[in-house]
This record gives C-alpha cells, sequence and structure tokens, in this order.
C-alpha cells in the first residue's frame, strides 16, 4: 500500500468515481478533453447520485473528494500502476488526465441546475441503474438471462420458488436486506410503466436479468409480497417504541 497525503488508499476507496465514470469504463474509452463534452455525458449521472444521496448512499462531495484523491495518485503513478487506480478511467490526452478529474470534481461541487433543465433532461440507463443497486446482484444471479432460477436443482423453479430461495438464503439477514429489496420493486413499478420497458431495462439495457416465469409487472409485487409476508411471519416485531 502506498500513503497518499499520510495514509494507504485501497482499490474499494474510490468506488464512487468510478460510478460516476463508468460510461468511460473500458479499453478504448477514454474521459473527453473537452469540457462540454464530459458535461453533457455525465449530467444525468451528477443527477442520479443526488438523488441517490437523498436515500442514503455517497453524497457528491463524498465523490468529488475520491476524484481529487484519484488525480493526486495519477500525478504520483502516471502509468496508473497504483492498485487503487485500475478500472478508473483516464482522460484522452493521458497526462492530463489529473486535470482532467479535478475538472470533474469542481463539477461534482458545483452543479446545480435550475428547474427547467433538470426536469427536460430524460433518465438514462446509466443514472436509473443506481437506483437498484440489490437488483443488479439479485435479478442476474437468481433469474438469469433464460428466465430461471439459477441453481443446479432450480432449473425448472417457478418465480416463486426463485424468490423463496433468495429469501431463504438471506435469512437471517433479512430484516437488513429485504426491505430494501421491497423499495427496489416498488421503484421498478414507479418508474416503468409497461413489461416491455421493464423487459429492455433489467434483461438487456442495465444488468442480464430474468423474472423467472412470470412477466416483470407480476414478478415485481410477487417479490414484494413474498419478503413482506416473511419479515412479518419470521422476524416480527423489527421494532417496538419505548415508553
Amino acid at each position: 500500500m502506498t500513503p497518499t497525503h499520510g495514509r494507504a488508499v485501497e482499490y474499494w476507496q474510490l468506488a464512487g468515481a468510478r460510478t460516476l465514470l463508468s460510461p468511460y469504463e473500458g479499453w478504448s474509452k477514454r474521459i473527453p478533453d473537452d469540457p462540454a463534452e464530459w458535461r453533457e455525458r455525465l449530467f444525468t449521472l451528477v443527477r442520479g447520485l443526488r438523488t441517490a444521496s437523498l436515500d442514503g448512499a455517497r453524497h457528491p462531495a463524498e465523490i468529488s473528494a475520491e476524484l481529487r484523491l484519484a488525480a493526486d495518485l495519477f500525478e504520483a503513478f502516471p502509468d496508473g500502476s497504483h492498485k487503487a487506480l485500475k478500472n478508473l478511467p483516464r482522460a484522452a490526452t493521458e497526462e492530463r488526465t489529473p486535470g482532467v478529474l479535478r475538472e470533474i470534481a469542481d463539477y461534482v461541487d458545483t452543479w446545480d441546475a435550475d428547474l427547467e433543465t433538470f426536469c427536460a433532461r430524460p433518465m438514462d440507463t446509466w443514472e436509473l441503474s443506481l437506483r437498484f443497486p440489490r437488483f443488479s446482484q439479485i435479478l442476474p444471479i437468481y433469474f438469469g438471462q433464460d428466465g430461471v432460477a439459477i441453481s443446479d436443482d432450480m432449473h425448472d423453479a417457478t418465480s416463486e420458488e426463485g424468490i423463496r430461495m433468495y429469501i431463504e438464503e438471506t435469512h437471517p439477514r433479512c430484516p437488513w436486506d429485504l426491505p430494501s429489496v421491497v423499495a427496489e420493486c416498488y421503484q421498478a413499478m414507479a418508474v416503468f410503466h409497461t413489461e416491455h420497458q421493464m423487459d429492455r431495462f433489467f434483461s438487456s439495457a442495465a444488468m442480464a436479468g430474468g423474472s423467472g416465469t412470470e412477466d416483470f409487472t407480476d414478478f415485481f409485487p410477487l417479490f414484494a409480497r413474498l419478503c413482506v409476508e416473511h419479515l412479518r411471519e419470521s422476524h416480527s416485531p423489527l421494532w417496538e417504541p419505548r415508553a
């Protein structure tokens, strides 16, 4: 571990910066040198990160701090060899990477779109993906692209059997995990209004997930109901008021 500002920096400490810069992830992709280009591309992600922070995710100030830390590391390791810099995009002009990252950090800190601009830009896949951190793991693992639960003995499972398997494997951590899953079920129903939209987003555009034997429009209400029933039957009460 190499000290920076008197402390060691680990890979996970730049996770927020990677999330923001995810549109530029990949060997052939680079952050444009022109600020107008990356501002246009990152607008919806910054908006999404600010929205997510209201639900308890990282505050944008934390992400801008990560970007500045990454800039310091790129100055110390221009070849990007520090392990914390793995999977972190560089600028199109490589030597400008520290400066571009600091410019993006300033953009995050000062982002303050007026109401008309804020509402005029539709949500894109990158922004909406921030709303489904648990489904990005659950749907591909338990309900793959072929629409069945992924398990040696679950290839013919129904959606309900797959959901119950997930709940069983989550137990006894259910009080900490399942409420967020229920929230993502209702977020999906609130954001996507048709089966076509849900299938395009969850099965291809955002993640390689499935919904088992059900359409997504039936799958999400079923998932939410089974989670709530389990919490009430096996973990109630979760909280009791004190006098």
